[in-house]
C-alpha cells in the first residue's frame, strides 16, 4: 500500500510539473514540488490549476491571460487620450511588435496612417505586423503601398519583404518579378535563393543554378561578420548545387 502511494503521489507530481510548464508558470513552483513532494504538487493544484480553471466550460485547459500593460504603453496611451497624435499611435504600434503583440499593433498602425498617410514607418509596421501574423497576402498589399512611395525604404528590406509575402501567399509569378526587382539592387543571399529555388521550381534549372553560383562566389569576398550573417544561405546553395551534380572547390 505504501508503494501505491509513493507512486501514485508521483504521478501526480508529473502531471503537476508538466501542468506547470504547459501554462507557463514560475519555475520555482517545480522545485517545490520536487522538494515539498507530494505536498507541493497538492499546494500547486488549488493555488493554480483549480484555480485557472473556476468559471470555464468546455474542454479548455488553457489559462486565460489578462494584457498586461507597460509603464511605456500606458504613458503613450495617456499621450494619445490627450493629444491623438499619429506619432504616438506608430510608437505604441512598434511597442507591440517588440513584444509580438502583433494584433494589437495593427489598428495602432491603421491609425498613425489615417493621420498621417505620408508616416512610412507606421505602413512598414502594419506590413510588419500582418506578416508575424502569418497574413502574407494582406502583407503584400501593405508593401505595395510603401515601395509605390518610396522603393528603397529600410535599406531594401521593404522591397525583400513584399517579395517574401508574394511568396509565402503562393503568388510566385510576383515573387520572381519582385525577387528579380530586388537582386538587381540588394545583395540579400535569402533574395538570390529563393529567386533561384523559384527558377528551379518553373523548369529553369539551369537559371537557378546560375544564381547559386552567384551566391557562393560573392561569398568568397565577404567581410567576417557579413559571412556570418549569411552563413545558412551559403550552405543552403551549396546543398542545392551538390544535389545537382555540382561541386565547388
Amino acid at each position: 500500500m505504501p508503494d501505491l502511494f509513493i507512486y501514485g503521489a508521483a504521478g501526480f507530481m508529473v502531471w503537476m510539473c508538466l501542468d506547470c510548464i504547459q501554462r507557463r508558470e514560475h519555475f520555482i513552483w517545480i522545485i517545490i514540488m520536487i522538494i515539498l513532494f507530494p505536498v507541493g504538487a497538492v499546494a500547486y493544484f488549488f493555488m493554480v490549476k483549480n484555480r485557472a480553471g473556476e468559471g470555464k466550460t468546455g474542454f479548455s485547459i488553457t489559462p486565460i491571460r489578462k494584457e498586461v500593460e507597460t509603464e511605456e504603453t500606458l504613458q503613450l496611451k495617456e499621450l494619445i487620450g490627450k493629444h491623438h497624435k499619429a506619432y504616438h499611435y506608430e510608437k505604441l504600434g512598434q511597442v507591440y511588435i517588440e513584444q509580438k503583440k502583433f494584433e494589437q499593433a495593427i489598428p495602432e498602425f491603421e491609425e498613425a496612417i489615417q493621420r498621417d498617410p505620408e508616416m512610412l514607418e507606421a505602413r512598414y509596421g502594419l506590413a510588419q505586423s500582418l506578416h508575424g501574423m502569418g497574413n502574407y497576402a494582406e502583407a503584400a498589399v501593405a508593401l505595395e503601398k510603401l515601395t509605390a512611395i518610396d522603393k528603397k525604404y529600410d535599406y531594401g528590406n521593404a522591397i525583400f519583404g513584399l517579395a517574401e509575402s508574394y511568396r509565402l501567399s503562393g503568388n510566385e509569378e510576383k515573387a520572381l518579378e519582385t525577387y528579380r526587382e530586388v537582386i538587381k539592387s540588394f545583395h540579400f543571399f535569402k533574395a538570390y535563393y529563393h529567386y533561384a529555388r523559384l527558377l528551379d521550381k518553373r523548369g529553369k534549372k539551369q537559371e537557378a543554378i546560375d544564381q547559386m553560383k552567384s551566391i557562393v562566389g560573392s561569398s568568397k569576398d565577404l567581410p567576417d561578420y557579413k559571412l556570418e550573417k549569411e552563413r545558412f544561405w551559403i550552405d543552403e546553395a551549396y546543398k542545392f548545387l551538390r544535389k545537382n551534380g555540382i561541386e565547388l572547390a
